[in-house]
């Protein structure tokens, strides 16, 4: 058992080969927490869990395949974790897709909503018991990711994604009041690094519109996150924007 959120314990990260996951995992490896890390592609995690592993801080680090349209995938991996105690899980990897609204297809809507929402809903529910374990005094927290043009500051373009996005930050509250006394929170980045197609000229353009007048970092999310696990242990069922000040203009 964990006696404090602030000494190791044990953090299931999904999508942890993202900017983001791969930032969380970097950070609670450095902690010494042992790690439950999936990707798609489990290949894709060979290098982080060797990288992970080189620190010698870790008591384990593990990799596991995850689909989220695959549900004998979720029941696997569910069950690889199993119900020993779990102190936090973060769900950090998400198809991000853009496309004209005239061009989406039934099929967009389903895999972002499986991606967005179903997966990560039954990955919650499977992962309870062991969150349920978590002797830490602050309780276990579950961090899922939104978007802040999902809700906030709704864009054109993505309408597939966004509306699975926005879907994500309303489950923060249901999955709230379903696992209490877990915590759920989410995250709403903004620009946290860039798409890699996006041109020069649109970063510019989108930075007009960010207080801050830059785009935020991986690195800044996964500390936020972080800080949400550790610290955070009064709150539950919120939604923090992590975008510059983008939602407000």
């Amino acid at each position: 058992m964990t006696d404090s959120l602030d000494a190791p314990g044990r953090l299931a990260v999904i999508g942890a080969t993202g900017r983001v996951g791969t930032e969380v995992a970097r950070d609670f490896a450095q902690r010494g927490w042992s790690l439950e890390l999936t990707a798609r592609r489990i290949d894709r995690l060979d290098g982080l869990i060797s990288e992970l592993q080189s620190l010698g801080t870790s008591t384990s680090v593990r990799g596991h395949r995850l689909d989220f349209e695959d549900g004998a995938s979720i029941s696997g991996f569910v069950q690889a974790v199993g119900t020993h105690p779990l102190d936090a899980l973060v769900v950090a990897g998400s198809p991000f897709e853009e496309q004209p609204l005239e061009e989406s297809t039934i099929e967009d809507f389903s895999r972002q909503t499986a991606a967005q929402v179903g997966g990560p809903t039954m990955i919650v529910s499977g992962l309870r018991r062991a969150l349920e374990q978590s002797g830490a005094p602050g309780g276990p927290a579950v961090i899922l990711f939104g978007d802040i043009h999902g809700v906030h500051r709704p864009r054109a373009g993505a309408t597939p994604y966004l509306a699975a996005k926005a879907a994500t930050e309303a489950l923060v509250g249901l999955l709230a009041v379903e696992l209490a006394p877990v915590r759920v929170m989410g995250i709403s980045p903004g620009v946290v690094g860039w798409p890699d197609d996006w041109p020069e000229a649109r970063r510019s353009s989108y930075l007009e519109r960010v207080p801050l007048g830059r785009a935020g970092t991986p690195t800044e999310a996964a500390a936020l996150a972080r800080s949400l696990i550790i610290d955070a242990t009064y709150c539950t069922g919120v939604v923090i924007p992590i975008d510059g000040g983008r939602h407000l203009r």
